[in-house]
């Protein structure tokens, strides 16, 4: 497979988001942002009772937060703050109420009617013209979306598929328009991302067959943290799909041959995030931010758009998504990362613009769980610490390996409210990185070093004061492995 060319945040690498998957990673990176300003931040079991937040799941662990400059105090809700309204949020998971709410603010919308029986679909489909998309009314993640249906027997057979695989009753039927597909993300009147969705797909070696190519996209989507837990799955669309152009899963495509396997471009079902911005005219960006002021109290949200192919300056919108996922914007497949936590937080806390940011970040996954066990109703994170830094690192070599001394090593360094790791090197030796804002007691921790537990015998001790540099590092102390990464 190719090497895609992809640019991230240089405050966002890879490690700073290890472990964090799913709906859980939209809230993260918004939360990191802000406590990274200097911001007090919180998470919830559940929701506070000072904030009800309109939400889809019943499990809200990791995805409630609130973050807070200790005069004013906001809470989050995974990707949305608490200065969208609730109402919007329910108008958005209705799509034709959404529609509704677009033309009379006179945002281009597709021509398209909410119909129940497969009777009145089909007709209505026969009416308008093929090819049509067909989609549940109140669904979500691309469940239930079929598009570029190109004539009746097509719409029954995916309408029998439908019938036996959801429990949706409604559906909206609507023109399929030509065009690139666009999921837009705007905070007040500003596009700060633009994906160009492409639907699943595999490039041909010349060598591998279809199926293969699937195994092995897969394997690099899961090197992307967005993209990780969202594969490409073999299922009736995808096979239909192949059928209709005449290709099974066996057959080895030609060397660069691109193969559709999708016709929606969903990237829960496995299609690829292209950032896509500096294509956005004006004209299509304008309509973006116009579709978010169709709705009440709706600063920032995503929604998606298809634009036209002949005249690049108009569009249309398919839906707006008020709890819109971010995690492409800053994982792209391919292109440069785009800030819309940093834009969001700006939105919410104007007076930390340009502060400045610390590099550190926590282990969420460790501090979520008291959460998920009950334990606790809610966790403060530590104080944001400063770039201001010193570090010393010590090389220590005797018996020190499976005595318990890098645990020793550990809660005293914990103690000290030290940063850093403890990293066995060989058998007879182990490296010690040690962070403080206080240089003095960097000093001072070789005795500690020195000295060891019970079962440890230090021989040799070599010291070196480091220039702290300003790159991303997890706060608390680790022990690494040979498995284990910093």
């Amino acid at each position: 497979m190719k090497t895609q060319q992809v640019e991230l945040l240089p405050t966002l690498t890879k490690e700073a988001v290890e472990g964090v998957t799913g709906y859980q990673l939209c809230g993260y990176l918004i939360a990191l942002e802000g406590w990274r300003r200097g911001l007090e931040l919180k998470w919830y079991r559940d929701e506070s009772s000072l904030c009800k937040l309109h939400r889809m799941f019943s499990s809200t662990h990791g995805k409630f937060y609130s973050l807070s400059n200790g005069e004013k105090l906001h809470y989050f809700y995974r990707s949305r703050g608490d200065i969208v309204a609730n109402k919007s949020v329910t108008i958005c998971l209705d799509k034709e109420k959404t529609k509704s709410f677009l033309e009379q603010s006179s945002v281009p919308v597709p021509a398209g009617k909410t119909l129940e029986t497969d009777e009145d679909i089909i007709e209505y489909a026969n009416k308008i013209g093929y090819p049509v998309i067909i989609k549940p009314l109140k669904g979500s993640m691309g469940k239930g979306v079929y598009t570029n249906i190109n004539n009746e027997n097509e719409l029954a057979a995916i309408l029998k598929e439908l019938r036996a695989s959801y429990s949706y009753r409604e559906y909206i039927v609507e023109k399929h328009y030509d065009g690139r597909e666009y999921r837009v993300y705007v905070v007040g009147d500003k596009v700060i991302g633009a994906t160009n969705r492409i639907p699943a797909n595999v490039i041909g070696d010349g060598i591998n067959t279809i199926e293969k190519l699937i195994e092995l996209k897969n394997t690099e989507r899961k090197k992307n943290p967005y993209l990780a837990t969202k594969p490409i799955e073999v299922d009736y669309e995808v096979n239909a799909m192949l059928q209709r152009m005449g290709y099974t899963l066996d057959r080895i495509p030609e060397k660069d041959e691109q193969v559709f396997l999708r016709e929606k471009s969903n990237l829960s079902t496995g299609g690829d995030p292209i950032e896509a911005t500096d294509e956005l005219t004006e004209e299509v960006k304008q309509i973006a931010v116009n579709a978010l002021k169709a709705l009440p109290s709706l600063p920032h949200a995503g929604l998606d758009i298809i634009v036209n192919p002949e005249d690049n300056r108009k569009g249309v919108v398919l839906e707006i998504n008020g709890t819109a996922e971010i995690g492409f914007h800053l994982f792209p497949l391919v292109g440069k990362a785009k800030d819309v936590p940093g834009a969001i937080i700006d939105y919410y806390f104007p007076e930390t613009k340009g502060n400045d940011k610390s590099y550190f970040y926590f282990d969420y996954p460790c501090m979520l769980e008291p959460l998920k066990k009950y334990a606790v109703d809610e966790i403060k994170v530590i104080q944001t610490p400063s770039n201001d830094m010193y570090a010393k690192k010590y090389t220590v070599t005797g018996k020190v390996n499976r005595t318990g001394y890098l645990s020793f090593i550990k809660r005293q360094a914990l103690k000290s409210d030290f940063f850093g790791y403890a990293k066995k090197i060989n058998k007879n030796t182990v490296e010690i990185y040690l962070i403080s804002k206080e240089k003095e007691g960097l000093d001072i921790f070789k005795k500690t070093v020195e000295k060891g537990n019970k079962k440890s015998s230090v021989e040799k001790i070599e010291e070196q004061d480091l220039i702290y540099t300003n790159e991303p590092r997890k706060t608390g102390f680790q022990i690494i492995t040979k498995t284990n990464r910093l």
